[in-house]
């Protein structure tokens, strides 16, 4: 896995991933949606989620997360 500042593997659920955004705590994981191959949802806010097509445009977009 290539090194992300604002993503790692979790510890706890094989396949995903936990990213971190503006003091936010992200679940990631494999998704088969049209809107992207991952889905990340903020852990306290469901309705807070992001679809990307890789992991890299993942991380740029949890980048620009505001508050």
């Amino acid at each position: 896995m290539k090194n992300y500042t604002n993503i790692e593997k979790s510890g706890f659920r094989k396949g995903e991933y936990v990213g971190y955004a503006n003091s936010k705590v992200f679940k990631i994981k494999k998704s088969n949606s049209t809107y992207g191959n991952w889905f990340a949802h903020n852990q306290s806010n469901y309705n807070e989620q992001i679809y990307a097509f890789g992991l890299d445009s993942m991380s740029e977009k949890l980048s620009k997360v505001t508050a």
